[in-house]
């Protein structure tokens, strides 16, 4: 998707902040949002409350909010 001439995914990590960003799109077409998701939980409310759609975006942000309570896991252990 390109908006202000600038290519997004729909999904994707990013590395620096340690987030998955996802574009909103509950608010697609008429806003374009980008929400940071840092925990499980959120991810579970971002798939819940359908702020992504479709089988294969819902299929990756579950495979991302695996990821994210592997490294909040990761930083309980040390």
């Amino acid at each position: 998707m390109n908006v202000n001439n600038k290519a997004y995914r729909t999904i994707w990590f990013d590395k620096e902040q340690r987030k998955v960003k996802i574009i909103d799109q509950r608010f697609l077409p008429h806003k374009f949002v980008v929400e940071e998701i840092a925990h499980v939980h959120a991810m579970v409310v971002a798939i819940k409350d359908m702020w992504v759609r479709g089988a294969g975006l819902i299929g990756a942000a579950a495979a991302f909010g695996m990821y994210l309570a592997v490294c909040k896991e990761e930083d309980l252990l040390g």
